[in-house]
């Protein structure tokens, strides 16, 4: 008698002649749906993050944090979790869709309040990790996402306000970012080679030794002193350091395989993402519609041959009453960066600029930046005081030799002082230079203007305030320009003297 073996079912053959039914070809098209979901809602976040790393600004720090957190959370994957399927998917559906709800809300409604501090504060970032998280939901379950909670953690350091405060409060430029940053590595470290809480804090020690060192080496030894390679080599080294040693000495234990994918893919814990999926693609669709402030547009003159970095020609009719040099604004704008503060008096009052021709007192402040997006990176407000204080609408205000300018009005209630202010841009074809004249209602002699000083941490509770209340609790209302006239004689005199004293014109 012949015994023949049962033909094999139809869904037997599929699943052995296509990939689509394994667990790496599921994980992998769901990572693949993720990152292109992702992608497309922010595609106009992604491309002002391209412009911000080719100016070397801090937001290089932004795919380091991303590949931190992408080693986080594998090693949180090579420790094997058993988890029962998911059937019931009401919990992540809920869950999700309300955090896609939040991130869509952040980048519709939050982050226009913050245009003119758009690259400082960068809310889309945290929009965007908002949607990550919640399209995790959607695609692998609330409980899988919720196992890489530490490395979603170190995820959201892609919001650079923490370390911005950070970095400027502690000082030292690119070294202070560099040791922020090691401390990240360590702590991702520490999730990765977190199988006990002991390992995790060897592994984080470890990533913190080496990273020191690679620091001294680079910063003192080599004297490489550029944001962009000691904020990112050291961090990215001491963690790929860390981890493989962590990885040996756990692997090379008798039983254990060398290899990670010694063991077999475990099925996902959600079979089948379903109708979900839809919710994801609403919401990509709507984010990547959300119109986001433009990046690097400010305009800028070029005058050949103008001399920036040192303090203004007073021009004809004006004398300078002091001078005072600022060098701290080189952890905003680079090393090489300095603020003059110049105090004009005018020569011979007039009665058109006041009632006893007094003569006036106008403050002019100019700083330089090697790369002018710094310039946008880190505005004029945090440069300042001006905490509390109401800021009028700009007008444009046409300058000689293709230079423009804008006018705006900050009202100080705390003083009862009106501040008018005009400010331009220009370059040497080198350099850039932010030139801003400060004129006060206050005609008297000892009439106050903001002194210069880094604002970052201060500037925190107006952030709170708009960010509750929205613009119109910063917002004058009803400006009055009272010196635009003043100001605009005198930023005409002063492009004419810079221009003379370059030798020619624009």
């Amino acid at each position: 008698m012949t015994v023949t073996e049962p033909r094999p079912t139809t869904t037997a053959v599929r699943r052995r002649r296509r990939p689509w039914g394994t667990p790496a070809w599921t994980i992998t098209m769901r990572w693949v749906a993720l990152i292109a979901t992702t992608a497309v809602a922010f595609w106009r976040t992604l491309a002002a993050l391209a412009t911000e790393i080719g100016a070397q600004t801090l937001i290089v720090i932004v795919p380091v944090v991303v590949l931190l957190a992408g080693m986080a959370a594998a090693g949180t994957a090579l420790r094997r979790h058993d988890e029962p399927p998911i059937y019931d998917r009401q919990t992540d559906v809920i869950v999700g869709g309300i955090v896609l709800f939040i991130a869509l809300a952040v980048e519709v409604m939050v982050n226009p309040r913050y245009s003119q501090a758009y690259l400082t504060v960068h809310m889309d970032l945290l929009s965007m990790w908002l949607f990550v998280l919640g399209a995790a939901i959607l695609l692998f379950g609330l409980r899988p996402v919720s196992r890489y909670r530490w490395a979603w953690l170190v995820l959201l350091m892609i919001w650079p306000i923490p370390l911005r405060v950070l970095i400027l409060s502690v000082g030292r430029g690119a070294l202070g970012a560099a040791f922020l940053m090691v401390l990240i590595a360590a702590a991702a470290t520490a999730v990765a080679t977190g199988r006990t809480v002991r390992r995790g804090l060897i592994g984080a020690g470890l990533a913190a030794l080496v990273g020191s060192l690679a620091i001294v080496t680079m910063y003192v030894v080599l004297d490489i002193r550029r944001l962009v390679l000691v904020a990112t080599i050291p961090a990215l080294l001491c963690a790929a350091v860390a981890f493989s040693v962590m990885y040996v000495d756990y692997r090379r234990r008798p039983g254990r395989s060398w290899s990670p994918m010694g063991r077999p893919l475990l099925d996902p814990t959600l079979r089948r993402v379903g109708r979900p999926a839809l919710l994801l693609v609403s919401a990509t669709v709507l984010t990547a519609f959300v119109p986001l402030p433009q990046v690097g547009t400010w305009p800028s003159a070029t005058i050949p041959g103008m001399a920036i970095g040192k303090p203004l020609v007073v021009p004809a009719g004006w004398r300078q009453a002091s001078e005072q040099r600022y060098e701290w604004v080189r952890r905003l704008y680079g090393t090489t960066s300095v603020l003059y503060r110049q105090l004009l008096v005018q020569k011979v009052g007039s009665t058109a600029f006041d009632k006893d021709a007094r003569t006036r007192r106008v403050m002019v402040d100019s700083v330089d930046a090697a790369r002018p997006l710094a310039l946008e990176v880190y505005p004029y407000i945090f440069r300042y005081n001006l905490v509390g204080d109401r800021f009028g609408p700009a007008v444009e205000v046409p300058l000689p030799h293709g230079v423009r300018s804008w006018v705006w009005s900050v009202v100080d209630d705390e003083r009862y002082l009106t501040y008018t202010v005009l400010s331009w841009w220009w370059n040497n074809g080198a350099r850039t230079q932010q030139i801003i004249l400060w004129a006060v209602d206050n005609h008297e002699p000892d009439a106050q203007f903001p002194p210069p000083r880094i604002t970052i941490g201060q500037n925190l509770n107006t952030m709170m305030t708009v960010f509750f209340r929205g613009n119109a609790s910063i917002a004058d209302t009803d400006p009055a320009y009272k010196d635009r006239g003043l100001l605009t004689l005198l930023a005409t005199e002063l492009v004419n003297a810079q221009v003379e004293r370059a030798g020619g014109g624009a």
